[in-house]
């Protein structure tokens, strides 16, 4: 089944070039392939950091794609395992790849943020980035233990 090869290695050479290009922060910012997250595609350098951490993970499962495709000429009887199991890993390679870009993406957003000041979207302090100075309420222990043993004799 040389067809199923060659498909292999198309797609192990994409998978190989994609992941190369995205380690090592060459790969052009496009809405056709690389990480489709927000946090990616705020600026330059979020999609450059996002995809370097990608890059290399899609790279590997290029390489278990390449492995898989060459066994393919040759394989017989339960040969096929190998090429099966070399796109399972693939594919696998390519969803991690994914999450820890997405993941790097949003560190990374994250981190702008508070470097730009306050805590960003997420931030509940009430104090526009900066937290009040309000004392926090006292809680009586005494009263709470004796709470918590009337239950238990309940």
């Amino acid at each position: 089944m040389a067809v199923f090869g060659v498909i292999l290695l198309v797609f192990a050479a994409f998978l190989l070039i994609v992941g190369g290009l995205a380690a090592l922060k060459r790969l052009p910012g496009n809405n056709v392939f690389g990480l489709r997250v927000e946090e990616a595609r705020a600026s330059q350098e979020a999609w450059e950091v996002s995809h370097a951490v990608a890059g290399p993970v899609w790279a590997l499962g290029g390489l278990s794609l390449l492995f898989g495709g060459l066994v393919a000429f040759i394989a017989q009887g339960w040969m096929w395992l190998l090429p099966i199991v070399s796109v399972i890993v693939a594919v696998l390679a390519v969803s991690v790849g994914a999450n820890l870009g997405a993941r790097a993406a949003y560190l990374f957003h994250q981190n702008q943020k508070d470097a730009a000041g306050g805590c960003g979207e997420s931030c509940n302090c009430g104090g526009h980035g900066e937290a009040e100075s309000a004392p926090a309420p006292a809680v009586d222990l005494g009263a709470l233990r004796q709470a918590a043993q009337q239950a238990d004799h309940k």
